[in-house]
């Protein structure tokens, strides 16, 4: 078992022992920890907040007109200062909550992984979701699924799938056509797992090996950092990362599937990093994907963590950039998330750093990210940030604080995202909060090309809650 370090209440793993998000360690053991704040995932805020896990109606901004165990309709109450207001409507934002059961532990906190998963469009315009579970953070179960239809209230589950015994991190899921494909690593029988759920009859549902060339692939020992991506209509990558023995470097791998089977996998070295987690990723058409993630380089606790961007052509080997601040002295150290403008093929990133801020950057069309490694716009205070642009509308940027402060959801100023977005002109609308925790969320999940075919219908998203006092619930916002 890698050794334990206390990082305010959180209870952090050794990374570079091999695992830093509760897959496999050096010696190829498992460990006890996933996702800590000195894990890299940037640190676990924290309140202040009573410990209570209880779903309630109650908010800083607005007024309840509902009950704390369905719908809930309430006003923002304007942005944070330091942000810009225009004076446009507020949005009312519904909130319902989707689980009270969120897979969390003391060593675990229940916002790990918001890259894994995202609010999924079928095609009948329901919204699916899927939730992890298991007795302790060596073992994940299931993969659970949760529906809300177009025109219903709530959420309700609506099947589950069993995992391999081996399966112990969170598992990435996306949807093609009428299929939710769910991607995890068997540390046991070392291989790659996909499960299986059609929406249109949950009956029809299974899990099994990858097959990469026809054949059950054998991932190697330290197989970590799975991730799931669309790759186009219908096409799908999968990702993880093989860290690296003692603190030696460890290499990135991925398969392919335009729909003929999977191919690969193809691996890259890592420049001398321990490992690549934490990936956001994007396809940026013709098959290609633009990604962001996380490095550590060195063998813990002695290592740093270095947020870095790349894009790669499908049976390519990866080639990343790291992304700095304009002063030296702050790190870089964690995506955020990742958006990919089809129409003019710049990509967009946010990171956090170690003082508890995030950074901003912005790759033109055409252009190298060597060229666009330093931030176009910082914001002092965030924890995790997503982008939401709705089909016919502006690019979002979602913020959750890391100090308490709340939900914001920043609205560009113009529809030029072809340029750098100037946030500090964005329309700002303060989120409410389902009750306590929520002031500092451990995770945003949106509605992304990432994870689905259809478009983005509307500015929707779902929030997990702070780190023991309300990570077992999340809830899904949106403006109606």
């Amino acid at each position: 078992m890698p050794r334990l370090l206390v990082v305010l209440v959180l209870v952090a793993c050794n990374p570079a022992a091999g695992d830093t998000s509760g897959g496999t360690s050096g010696a190829g053991g498992t460990s006890g920890a996933a996702d800590p704040a000195s894990s890299g995932d940037a640190p676990v805020p924290t309140t202040g907040a009573a410990t209570t896990g209880s779903i309630t109606s109650g908010a800083v901004a607005g007024t309840s007109t509902g009950t704390s165990t369905g719908e809930v309709a309430m006003s923002t109450g304007g942005g944070p200062s330091g942000e810009v207001s225009t004076g446009a409507a507020e949005p009312m934002f519904v909130l319902r909550p989707i689980t009270a059961d969120n897979r969390h532990y003391v060593t675990m906190h229940g916002g790990w992984g918001p890259h894994l998963r995202g609010l999924m469009r079928a095609g009948d315009d329901a919204l699916w979701f899927t939730v992890d579970q298991g007795e302790d953070v060596d073992h994940n179960r299931k993969v659970r699924y949760f529906r809300r239809g177009a025109d219903e209230a709530g959420w309700s589950e609506q099947a589950e799938n069993l995992h391999a015994a081996g399966v112990q991190q969170n598992a990435a899921s996306i949807l093609v056509g009428d299929t939710i494909f769910t991607y995890a690593v068997d540390i046991g029988a070392h291989r790659l797992e996909e499960c299986t759920l059609n929406t249109t009859d949950v009956s029809q549902r299974a899990c099994g090996p990858v097959l990469i060339s026809g054949a059950e692939y054998p991932t190697p020992a330290n197989s970590n950092y799975v991730g799931a991506a669309l790759l186009g209509e219908g096409w799908r990558i999968v990702w993880w990362t093989v860290v690296g023995e003692g603190g030696g470097e460890g290499a990135f791998y991925y398969t392919y599937n335009y729909g003929g089977g999977w191919n690969g996998p193809v691996v890259s070295g890592l420049a001398g990093a321990n490992d690549l987690g934490y990936v956001h990723a994007m396809a940026t058409g013709a098959g290609g994907l633009a990604l962001a993630g996380q490095t550590f380089t060195g063998k813990y606790p002695d290592g740093t963590y270095h947020a870095v961007v790349g894009e790669l052509t499908p049976g390519m080997p990866l080639v990343t950039t790291t992304l700095a601040d304009l002063d030296p002295a702050i790190e870089v150290r964690t995506a955020a998330d990742l958006w990919h403008d089809p129409d003019s093929g710049a990509v967009h990133v946010v990171a956090t750093t170690q003082t508890g801020g995030l950074r901003y950057y912005q790759r033109p069309p055409g252009a190298a990210w060597a060229e666009h490694a330093l931030p176009k716009h910082s914001f002092a205070d965030g924890y995790r940030a997503r982008f939401v642009r709705p089909a016919g509308g502006r690019l979002h940027l979602v913020l959750g604080s890391s100090s308490g402060a709340g939900v914001t959801v920043l609205r560009a100023p113009d529809d030029d995202v072809a340029a750098a977005v100037d946030w500090a002109a964005a329309e700002s609308f303060a989120v409410p909060e389902p009750g306590p925790g929520f002031a500092a969320p451990s995770a945003l999940y949106v509605e992304s090309r990432t994870y689905q075919e259809r478009p983005v219908a509307g500015l929707g998203f779902a929030i997990c809650g702070a780190y023991q006092v309300s990570d077992g619930e999340i809830w899904e916002l949106r403006p109606e």
